[in-house]
């Protein structure tokens, strides 16, 4: 901060520090400090001026290719084995290569196995399931347990 050390254009300049001057004469050399900072142009005119003008232009820029390089971002498709639930499912039809499960809203999902599936017998007639599956080329099965039974109300 140039206005609390000495001023090279003010012949006086402020040596507050070093007299160990009081609290009042403390603030009026600090305002003195700010009027002739406000009159010379402040801290930074004739200091530099183009190089502050080039440093907003390119942060500017940078900030504009950033915002861009953002916003076209696709977001990717998702990996094989992402992991995903079906909660409070009811077997309706299952064979060795498709399941078709239904939720309580009667909207169906129709998958495709693979071999991690355990049989179709593993399934009883109006048992409420959730399963925990992971997508791939073909679904495949990593887990389920009998749905709460509040969430066979819902």
């Amino acid at each position: 901060m140039p206005w609390l050390g000495a001023c090279v254009e003010c012949p006086r300049g402020i040596h507050w520090l070093r007299r160990g001057i009081g609290l009042g004469a403390l603030t009026s050399q600090i305002r003195r400090a700010i009027v002739h900072s406000v009159r010379m142009g402040g801290a930074t005119q004739g200091r530099f001026p183009l190089m502050k003008k080039i440093a907003i232009f390119t942060a500017a820029f940078a900030l504009i290719l950033l915002l861009t390089k953002i916003a076209n971002q696709v977001p990717p498709e998702s990996p094989s084995g992402t992991a995903f639930s079906l909660k409070a499912q009811q077997v309706v039809q299952c064979s060795a290569s498709e399941i078709t499960l239904v939720d309580n809203h009667q909207k169906a999902t129709h998958l495709e196995k693979d071999e991690s599936w355990p049989d179709c017998s593993a399934f009883q007639k109006g048992e409420v399931v959730d399963f925990y599956l992971s997508r791939g080329e073909k679904t495949r099965f990593l887990s389920y347990e009998r749905t709460t039974w509040w969430r066979k109300a819902m």
